[in-house]
């Protein structure tokens, strides 16, 4: 059942309003972090289900513990080498470049939270 689905959304804030206003629409429950700090404070006490991060926190969210194990949706702006070799380090993840096609997205949280579509780590869709 989508509501009891809860999303961590590690985002700036602008596109973190929008990706949570579109998960809310799908059914999920959100929660917004604008640091890996507050991120891990949030996961540590709310059983979360899946986490949305920019790449730009990725690194500070490998050397946390407590959420290392939770799927990860990361977005990136751009391919590079940095990025590949980054995804291959993160368990249960996927790379989308932005733009976001929001249909696509909605696919991915939707097979990742009703386990159909399983993450192995180092997936990266353009």
């Amino acid at each position: 059942m989508a509501d009891s689905k809860k999303i961590l959304i590690i985002e700036e804030d602008g596109f973190s309003k929008i990706c949570s206003a579109i998960l809310r629409e799908e059914g999920y429950q959100t929660s917004l972090a604008v640091s890996v700090k507050e991120a891990v404070r949030i996961a540590s006490n709310n059983g979360i289900s899946l986490i949305v991060s920019g790449y730009s926190f990725v690194d500070s969210l490998l050397k946390s513990r407590i959420i290392q194990e939770v799927p990860t949706i990361v977005l990136s702006d751009e391919l590079n080498n940095e990025l590949i070799e980054t995804m291959k380090c993160i368990r249960n993840s996927v790379c989308l470049l932005r733009p976001i096609d929001y249909e696509r997205f909605k696919y991915i949280v939707r097979g990742v939270l009703n386990g159909y579509l399983n993450l192995s780590g180092g997936n990266i869709i353009a």
